[in-house]
Order: structure tokens, then C-alpha cells, then sequence
């Protein structure tokens, strides 16, 4: 299979490595700062069978633009998308296979799935998330955090607001979930999210030792999503059987 990998910073690279691994080929590189032999899909001069995205969201136009264009499935693995951006990618599902994840890792998409079991059988608890990342990340929370709120509110049968750190005097209420971010050194990633009812604490917690992981898990991905027919897809989609 041909792949391009959008992006040049090190998930990008690591990608290369997995889609080599994978017994794939990298078809071309993309990055708008002109670090690969690109710098736009509009210069690709190649054919591939499906697009991998570990840039930036202000690369979206280009994507979407030349795989609706040329009918490519494309992974869309950046965070940080507008209500707009949002609107063209859920318009591009409708004539491409599109995965758009906020994580790539397996991990991740387990532990989804046991906090949507979890937020369903704990009843009256607290919830709490506290999602750790390095000192230069820019998104707060981050879009793994994002995905595991919404995961959660989904599968509770009452309404909670989203508490974003704390401060003041304030007594915590029963209708809330609280959201923490941590930003320092080089943390790869890690989110916990806390149940708690009077005197018992639940953690699910998982924790990226590498970046690795979210390109094992693209590649992955990838293999299966360019036999989908079009579509907006999930990782749970195709990696949870």
C-alpha cells in the first residue's frame, strides 16, 4: 500500500517508520515549512491509496481538497479544528472514507470503551480528569481529554457542566466534571479520570510512554480504512472488532 504522511516533526517520522514496518511504502512526504519534498498535495505528482495526517489543522484544506478530488481515505490524527473545519470534514465523509481521531493509540480506544461502560454503572459518583502533556502543547485540554468527555456525557443519563480548573471558595456540586490540564517537561501523555463516592476512588488512567504508539496505531488504522466505503469513522471502528 502507498502512503502519504502529512507532516515533518518527529510523529511524522516515527509514522514513516511504522508504515516501512508495516510492509507499506511511503509514498511522499507533506510539510508546508518545506522540511519534505513537498509542500502541499497540490505538488504531489505521485499516486497513493490513502493520505495520514500528523500536521497541523491549518493543513485541512489541503488535504481534503485533493483527496476529495482524487477519491482517497485520509486519517485525520490533529486536534484543534474549528466548527467550520469540523462542518468540511463531516462534508468530505460523504464521498471519501474519513477516520478523524483525537488519538491514534489502541490504549485510548479501550480505555473509551471501559469508561463508557464505567460512567453507565457508576451511578452518583464524581468525576474527575486530569490529562498530563509537555510544556509545549498548546490545546488545553487536549483533544484525547475532549473525546473521553464526550464519551462519558454520552453514556450518563443526566446532564453534568464542565468545570475547567478550580479556584475560590466554591463547594464542587453533584452536576459537574471536573477538567484538568498539566503542562511540564517532555510528559508524552497521560489522562486519568477519576469516580469517587464517599469513601472508594475508581482511576482509569492510561499513560503514552511514546509517540510510537499513535503512529503503530495510524498504520493500523490505515490498513483497514482503505477498503471503507465513505464515510466518518472512529478509532473504535476499526481497530475494536
Amino acid at each position: 500500500m502507498e502512503i502519504v504522511i502529512y507532516g515533518a516533526g518527529v510523529l511524522a517520522q516515527l509514522t514513516k517508520e511504522s508504515v516501512i514496518t508495516s510492509g507499506s511504502n511511503v509514498a511522499g512526504m507533506i510539510d508546508p515549512l518545506g522540511n519534505t519534498e513537498y509542500k502541499s498535495l497540490k505538488e504531489f505528482d505521485k499516486d497513493c491509496d490513502i493520505i495520514i495526517d500528523f500536521s497541523h489543522f491549518s493543513s485541512l484544506n489541503d488535504i481534503l481538497e485533493y483527496a476529495v478530488k482524487n477519491k482517497k481515505p485520509v486519517i485525520i490524527a490533529t486536534t484543534g479544528h474549528s466548527k467550520e473545519q469540523t462542518a468540511l470534514i463531516e462534508e468530505a465523509a460523504k464521498h471519501i472514507a474519513v477516520l478523524k481521531a483525537t488519538n491514534t493509540s489502541f490504549g485510548v480506544t479501550m480505555i473509551n470503551e471501559i469508561l463508557s461502560y464505567a460512567a453507565k454503572l457508576l451511578k452518583g459518583f464524581d468525576i474527575e480528569l486530569i490529562e498530563k502533556h509537555h510544556n509545549r502543547k498548546i490545546d488545553s485540554p487536549s483533544g484525547t481529554a475532549g473525546t473521553m468527555l464526550e464519551v462519558i456525557q454520552a453514556s450518563i443519563d443526566e446532564d453534568r457542566d464542565l468545570v475547567y480548573g478550580r479556584e475560590g471558595n466554591s463547594k464542587r456540586t453533584a452536576k459537574e466534571i471536573g477538567v484538568h490540564s498539566v503542562r511540564a517537561g517532555n510528559i508524552v501523555g497521560e489522562h486519568t479520570v477519576i469516580f469517587s463516592r464517599g469513601d472508594e476512588i475508581i482511576e482509569i488512567k492510561h499513560e503514552a510512554l511514546s509517540r510510537k504508539m499513535f503512529a503503530d496505531g495510524a498504520v493500523d488504522a490505515a490498513l483497514k480504512l482503505v477498503n471503507k466505503k465513505s464515510g466518518l469513522y472512529s478509532m473504535k471502528d476499526l481497530l475494536i472488532v
